[in-house]
């Protein structure tokens, strides 16, 4: 009984080792994209919220801001947000159709559309206020226990996506990129933007960061939400 109990653990660690192991190989042929995993929840940066609400209304109370979140997923960012902007306009934009047919059977809000997320739709419905990157500018476990990220998601990516953010935020406006697996302050761009402060948020996220060389970075970057100045 001991015996056959014994095997029967071994074959599902062995399953479970393969399974691992093809996924990984799967996630492999996404080196196009940012973080494939869609995992998601109701104000789940509740600190992070208030501290963006705070610090935008406090420069620009008389808005109705058009926001932009990045990789919305099925939809639950966007509807966070308008417990915090109850005035605005709100763009979600995702990859994954098939989250966008959840987020849009959720939606109840004429003032929130959700989008694929191309270059094209992001234009089309700015220029925006506010530009959330929140878990998507990474990939999360794929970075996990690696010392150097160029083979799984290089630094060029995550800078040529900044890049075409920035042109579409407003001057004045707020980027917030949390949990990415770089630092904002390496990109080129970084010089058109001012740090704001947020005392209530000690750190960027959990995910591993690395340096524009994509090696990995041991110190703690603390910083998550920046004014575009020029």
């Amino acid at each position: 009984m001991i015996h056959r109990k014994k095997i029967k653990e071994g074959i599902y660690n062995l399953l479970t080792l393969w399974k691992l192991q093809l996924k990984k190989k799967i996630r492999g042929f996404y080196s196009d994209q940012h973080q494939l995993t869609s995992t998601t929840a109701v104000n789940r940066y509740p600190e992070l919220f208030a501290e963006v609400q705070k610090i935008f209304l406090s420069s620009r109370n008389n808005v109705e801001p058009l926001i932009l979140s990045f990789g919305c997923s099925t939809g639950e960012e966007c509807f966070s947000l308008r417990e915090y902007f109850k005035d605005a306009k709100i763009i979600g934009v995702d990859i994954n159709n098939r989250n966008l047919r959840k987020a849009s059977r959720k939606n109840n809000d004429a003032r929130i559309k959700f989008l694929f997320s191309s270059t094209e739709n992001i234009e089309k419905e700015g220029k925006y206020d506010l530009i959330f990157c929140l878990s998507v500018l990474c990939r999360w476990e794929d970075t996990k226990n690696v010392t150097n990220c160029e083979r799984i998601y290089p630094f060029q990516k995550f800078e040529a996506s900044v890049k075409e953010l920035s042109n579409q935020l407003l001057e004045g406006g707020l980027l917030v990129i949390y949990n990415s697996n770089f630092r904002f302050e390496d990109t080129t761009i970084f010089g058109d933007y001012e740090i704001v402060k947020t005392p209530s948020v000690e750190d960027s996220g959990f995910v591993n960061k690395f340096d524009a060389n994509n090696n990995l970075l041991t110190d703690i970057h603390t910083t998550c939400i920046y004014r575009k100045i020029i």
